[in-house]
């Protein structure tokens, strides 16, 4: 075990179905539309949309040229599109970090807000009651392809992945301490909100046989070796991990960067 790795894996459609991270995509820039029109022409929807989607890019260009995340075969409207990076690496980047994040804001933002808290707290509890429909495909946490053909599988703890989240959650620590008090009680309600989705999305998925993890060991070549189930206590203790680091404060700087770099000015956290 000492010399073994851990992995999250993803199950079911999650790797394969590129219709649906489009789909959030665009859902996504529509709620920057909005926030845009209603709350006096303020950009910074857009600026952490996009810097949650040029820092992902990234991070998942690199992470799949060195095999730290090794994907199946994608699909977009029926095509293979598997090696089409150019493609697949913005509309990934776009939906598994621009949207979530715009999603994390556009809720902490009116939850924060007493005269729109009642109101968006309903509508955030319905937001997280549509993720049931996971279940429509099953108990499946006890019946998952250990060590099979899956959407993705990534190392955990290699000493790259524990470098990259460091630095990339650096700006946000750093942000959450120097900035004013109202632009950290807005990043505190953003990592609320991102905390309490991520918890229940993960706990779906692994409900559901969409995600668990694996120990075992990555050959030189890119192969595997020994492949098996994670002990119980280490698959709790590695979905906090990637609840809390991996999503959450890998999120944060999202928000953070564009204030440290005065795209977004600390008035404008106020929403109508």
């Amino acid at each position: 075990m000492i010399f073994e790795s851990i992995f999250l894996i993803r199950g079911g459609s999650v790797g394969f179905d590129w219709e649906r991270k489009l789909i959030t995509a665009i859902l996504a820039i529509l709620v920057c539309i909005y926030d845009y029109k209603k709350n006096d022409k303020r950009l910074d929807y857009f600026w952490v949309f996009l810097t949650g989607t040029l820092i992902w890019s990234a991070v998942e260009l690199s992470m799949q040229l060195t095999g730290g995340r090794v994907l199946q075969e994608k699909y977009l409207f029926g095509l293979n599109v598997t090696n089409f990076l150019w493609l697949t690496i913005p509309i990934q980047a776009m939906a598994e970090a621009g949207a979530i994040a715009i999603m994390g804001m556009y809720f902490g933002d009116r939850i924060m807000n007493k005269e729109t808290r009642k109101t968006n707290v309903i509508i955030f509890s319905i937001f997280l009651a549509y993720f049931l429909l996971m279940l429509r495909n099953g108990i499946n946490y006890n019946n998952v392809d250990v060590g099979g053909e899956v959407p993705s599988r990534r190392e955990m703890f290699s000493l790259n992945a524990i470098i990259g989240v460091a630095i990339i959650i650096s700006p946000a620590i750093y942000w959450l301490i120097t900035t004013d008090s109202e632009s950290r009680k807005r990043g505190l309600y953003m990592i609320l909100v991102l905390t309490i989705w991520a918890s229940w999305w993960n706990y779906l998925s692994w409900l559901t046989g969409q995600r668990w993890i694996e120990v075992g060991i990555k050959n030189p070549d890119g192969s595997y070796s020994n492949l098996r189930r994670a002990d119980p206590f280490l698959e709790i203790w590695a979905f906090v991990y990637n609840t809390l680091f991996e999503i959450v404060l890998v999120y944060a700087p999202f928000l953070a960067i564009p204030y440290l770099l005065g795209l977004i000015k600390s008035d404008e956290a106020r929403v109508s």
